[in-house]
């Protein structure tokens, strides 16, 4: 593995969830200002303002972006002009502080909603939700879920268990419900996972928050690598460039997105926007 890191944009609030566009330009969340930001230059273009404070984001198959806005508890979606609530509750209840979100082979999402809860508080929840908006909640009972994956062949999930320090596998139903959960893998210190990424060879790449590293499982969920993060604080991972082998990471400490080459390719996700 190549861990040279390079600096790819700094003076960021709070980055998050990126992601890229048809054109593969990455874009990012900035939590702390509000703002969905194209990264060009060294610098952060304002995109979008979602109104409170986004978390996670991806591009769909048509270049539409969603966004889970944990600030306003809202799923929106924006196609360059409007931007639209498509789920701000379930139950009759607000929805639990969005976090993270991937769209699945039916283009329908999973997205985790940790509002509330801890490791005393187990009261997280994963959504799965329509394009139109029909929500519904798929598995409950966690620890602060927070980011999440979807394998090759769409079998399995992998959803970061913050605050128990862990990866946890889910199988996916034809249905688009959930079996499990399973332990996957362990992830002590720190505050835990957070944001991640496959590649094409089944090994899931975990932004280790407040440890200052990417940690690496292979599909048995073994411990295979640490990469640097720049800082102590990643929050997320996404794999780009020409040929999907550069890994950006977003990290806090120093509010910046950076940039290395692990030596794999990404796995494209499904109703990804690039050609």
């Amino acid at each position: 593995m190549n861990d040279e890191l390079e600096l790819i944009a700094d003076g960021l609030a709070f980055p998050e969830g990126p992601c890229f566009d048809a054109d593969g330009s990455l874009y990012l969340v900035q939590c702390d200002s509000g703002w969905v930001s194209r990264i060009e230059d060294g610098r952060a273009h304002d995109y979008v303002h979602t109104g409170s404070t986004p978390n996670g984001a991806v591009f769909d198959e048509m270049n539409v972006l969603w966004v889970a806005e944990a600030g306003a508890n809202q799923l929106l979606r924006y196609d360059g002009s409007d931007l639209a609530e498509i789920a701000g509750s379930w139950g009759g209840e607000p929805l639990r502080k969005p976090n993270d979100l991937v769209f699945a082979q039916d283009g329908s999402i999973y997205m985790t909603g940790p509002g509330g809860s801890g490791a005393e508080d187990r009261v997280g929840v994963i959504y799965h939700v329509s394009r139109e908006g029909q929500i519904e909640v798929v598995a409950d009972g966690m620890a602060f879920p927070n980011g999440l994956a979807l394998t090759a062949d769409a079998s399995l999930l992998y959803v970061a268990e913050t605050r128990a320090h862990r990866v946890l596998a889910f199988e996916v139903r034809a249905d688009g419900s959930l079996d499990g959960p399973r332990p996957f893998a362990e992830m002590p210190g720190g505050t835990g996972g957070d944001g991640m990424a496959l590649d094409v060879d089944g090994n899931l790449y975990v932004a280790h928050y407040g440890m200052g590293e990417i940690a690496v499982f292979d599909a048995e969920g073994k411990r295979i690598g640490t990469l640097p993060a720049g800082g102590e604080r990643p929050t997320n991972v996404a794999f780009g460039g020409d040929d999907l082998r550069d890994l950006f990471v977003t990290e806090v400490e120093t509010g910046a997105v950076y940039r290395l080459r692990p030596g794999s390719e990404g796995l494209r996700p499904f109703c990804d926007p690039r050609k």
